[in-house]
């Protein structure tokens, strides 16, 4: 098919009329499928963390740890969820600002943002993990190679979450500079 017969086909197709309160209830905020997912994802993660606080202190041996390992741990399982949490809420609100420009730009920063409080809630969460679980342990040789080994993966974790989130805020100025 040629440019100009793809050209004419593509002005013989008539666009659907849709009401301005169709529009905004497909945008609203129980039809928008992106957002349903977030939602859904969220629920099953904040649902598999409360299972998992209900039943840590029995399983995991937290009656037999000090109180402030357990409000550790506690802190450090809420800020994932915390984090999806102010994950969804960016999602749900992206315009922000009297023109595309303006609105892009306040989009970036909050990006930025978003982002350093992803990469330290993710390595404080990590943290709290390794420490509940690690306390009161009698480490040898065994032991300690093991914990070396799981240093270096949170250091290439943290690297790698800090490269991504790098990578998608200069492809994100980059193109807003284009518009610019």
């Amino acid at each position: 098919m040629e440019f100009n017969e793809l050209k004419s086909t593509w002005n013989t197709v008539k666009t659907p009329e849709i009401s301005p309160t169709e529009i905004q209830k497909m945008l609203s905020e129980n039809r928008h499928p992106v957002l349903k997912n977030i939602r859904k994802q969220l629920t099953i993660e904040i649902i598999g963390w409360c299972i998992f606080l209900t039943c840590y202190y029995t399983m995991f041996d937290g009656d037999r740890k000090p109180v402030w390992i357990n409000i550790l741990l506690v802190f450090s399982i809420l800020l994932p969820i915390i984090h999806n949490l102010m994950g969804y809420r960016f999602a749900k609100y992206l315009v922000q600002g009297t023109n595309i420009q303006e609105s892009l730009k306040n989009y970036l920063a909050k990006v930025k943002r978003y982002a350093a409080i992803s990469i330290i809630s993710k390595q404080l969460f990590l943290i709290g993990l390794l420490l509940f679980f690690t306390y009161g342990l009698s480490f040898n040789t065994n032991k300690c190679i093991s914990l070396v080994i799981m240093g270096l993966l949170f250091v290439i974790q943290l690297v790698l979450t800090y490269r991504i989130w790098a990578k998608r805020l200069v492809s994100l100025e980059k193109s807003i500079d284009l518009l610019g």
